[in-house]
């Protein structure tokens, strides 16, 4: 007899389980960018700038997923609001972590970053295909629209640094667009149709 294909049926979670699941992935993905802003301080303020910024982000995505969870009936403990220091705990197991001080490193870094970002895409690509709750739609779909901006810039990064003839001091010290997420906010009470 053949297992049916897990993706066939999608497992259907309840709303804090699902958001649950939601603000883990941010936290994790706050602290390794977070993580990679230090990295690239000795490198290049831009970028560590960039990476920050980055991490604002998951941030504010983690505040949008905790407010959600007080509107949940009954709210479910799980979900801890973003704290100022949980980041460090998440320590890279394994990784490279040193300050990254060249342009071999920093594309190493920004390679590996931009996978993290097509995985982060894929999590909140599944998140929000095995959404069943309308109230969650407009969050997860938000989710996923700066996943997805997230990688694209990333890809532009290393496709910056890629080439034989960058310059690590004018690629490292361009201060990047402060607004590049913007396009990829989605306002509370649009509509995304």
């Amino acid at each position: 007899m053949s297992r049916p294909d897990p993706h066939e049926f999608p497992a259907a979670l309840l709303p804090g389980e699902l958001l649950a699941l939601a603000g883990d992935h941010e936290r994790q993905e706050m602290g390794h960018y977070r993580r990679l802003a230090f990295r690239f301080l000795p490198f290049g303020r831009g970028i560590s700038r960039l990476m920050a910024t980055l991490g604002i982000e998951c941030e504010r995505r983690l505040v949008d997923i905790h407010g959600s969870v007080g509107e949940l009936d009954p709210p479910p403990s799980r979900v801890a609001p973003p704290t100022g220091h949980a980041w460090q705990a998440g320590a890279e197991s394994g990784k490279a972590s040193g300050l990254i001080a060249g342009r071999g490193q920093a594309l190493a870094a920004l390679k590996l970053a931009e996978a993290r970002a097509e995985h982060a895409v894929r999590v909140a690509a599944h998140l929000q295909e095995i959404n069943a709750t309308p109230f969650l739609q407009t969050l997860l779909l938000g989710m996923l629209a700066q996943k997805q901006a997230e990688r694209h810039i990333l890809a532009e990064l290393v496709a910056a640094y890629d080439g034989e003839d960058a310059e690590d001091a004018r690629l490292a010290g361009r201060d990047w667009p402060r607004g590049w997420l913007a396009g990829a906010r989605r306002l509370p009470g649009l509509s995304s149709g």
